[in-house]
């Protein structure tokens, strides 16, 4: 999905464009945020998001949890989904990023 950016510091990403005339045309950074959405998404609990107060899957609470792979999966997907990312999609391009960066 296209959106707007954010650096690694969660600020927008802003790189002011200046016309012959010196004034700003344009400044915020537009482009492909899936992974920020994503990594936005895995990080919250649910609350957290005053829009949607279920969106967060909390995977904090599976750190000492007996959970399978599957049930940590199920709950991921199912917040991506309220996030509009599909999981499965996701899981493949981060296979392939791995792959390619090896």
């Amino acid at each position: 999905m296209d959106g707007i950016l954010i650096d690694k510091n969660y600020e927008l990403m802003i790189r002011p464009k200046l016309d012959s005339s010196g004034k700003i045309v344009s400044g915020l950074v537009v482009g492909d945020n899936t992974d920020q959405c994503a990594a936005l998404v895995l990080e919250m609990s649910p609350g957290e998001l005053k829009e949607d107060p279920l969106l967060g899957p909390g995977l904090t609470k599976f750190i000492r949890g007996k959970y399978s792979p599957s049930q940590i999966d199920a709950r991921i997907d199912k917040h991506f989904k309220r996030a509009g990312i599909n999981y499965e999609d996701y899981k493949k391009r981060i296979n392939k990023n791995i792959k390619t960066e090896e």
